[in-house]
């Protein structure tokens, strides 16, 4: 069994029982070798920009045997594949921003996919507000805590139409996901409140400026959404 850390495992579990899956950024292989051992995968494209990276990726997949099930490409982003060669990709640990370029730059691969599971480090904002303007369907947004912080894993996939909006989420919020609200995600209680105290603490220190008031609009967001909360089973 191959040993992944719990965001790993978040997104092993989202990408599991998919027939061909890109491991874009695949760094380790930990993750490519895992979804052809445990995931039910019968192949796994692992594409990394760095020769290193990749190196390390082919080490684990002959450590393993699984030569005739992996295939370890040198490449940016989802450039590596043609569209329709993969039913679902991983992209995980990079920045938002760098994802929306990846997404924009490979549309037809992207969008030809069942599934996409993105894991941003940052952007998370940013990439929420195009996903959904550009009608990328939410199917699960994960709140996982590793270590002293919050990693939140989206499961998406493109849709006709943007996704309608939960009643009593706030408008325009981008701080958590609108699916992890609907879906009553274990972590999303604590997550608000960890974010809640640390904008009441900057807060304390911007007041007046326009830091200061998007500091207070993220807080009442959080507040809204800690006390939609207070009614839930």
């Amino acid at each position: 069994m191959i040993r992944l850390d719990d965001r790993l495992r978040c997104a092993f579990d989202l990408l599991r029982g998919s027939a061909a899956v890109a491991d874009i950024g695949c760094d380790h292989g930990k993750l490519t070798a895992a979804l052809l051992l445990e995931g039910g995968c019968r192949r796994v494209i692992a594409g990394d920009i760095s020769p290193e990276c990749l190196q390390k990726t082919r080490e684990i997949i002959e450590r393993y045997g699984l030569q005739d099930k992996a295939e370890p490409r040198l490449g940016s982003g989802l450039s590596v594949l043609f569209p329709g060669e993969c039913d679902a990709a991983a992209i995980l640990g990079m920045g938002g921003e760098l994802m929306l370029e990846l997404l924009t730059d490979s549309k037809a691969v992207a969008e030809a996919m069942d599934k996409l599971v993105l894991q941003p480090m940052s952007g998370i904002e940013e990439l929420r507000v195009w996903l959904y303007e550009n009608s990328w369907q939410v199917l699960s947004d994960k709140l996982v805590p590793l270590g002293k912080r919050w990693y939140q894993v989206l499961c998406v996939r493109k849709a006709q139409r943007p996704d309608p909006w939960p009643e009593g989420f706030p408008v325009d919020c981008w701080l958590v996901g609108y699916r992890s609200f609907v879906d009553r995600e274990l972590g999303l209680k604590p997550y608000c409140q960890e974010q809640l105290q640390k904008r009441r603490e900057r807060w304390k220190k911007a007041a007046g400026t326009a830091g200061g008031e998007k500091l207070a609009r993220e807080a009442g967001q959080l507040e809204q959404i800690l006390k939609e909360m207070e009614g839930w089973n």
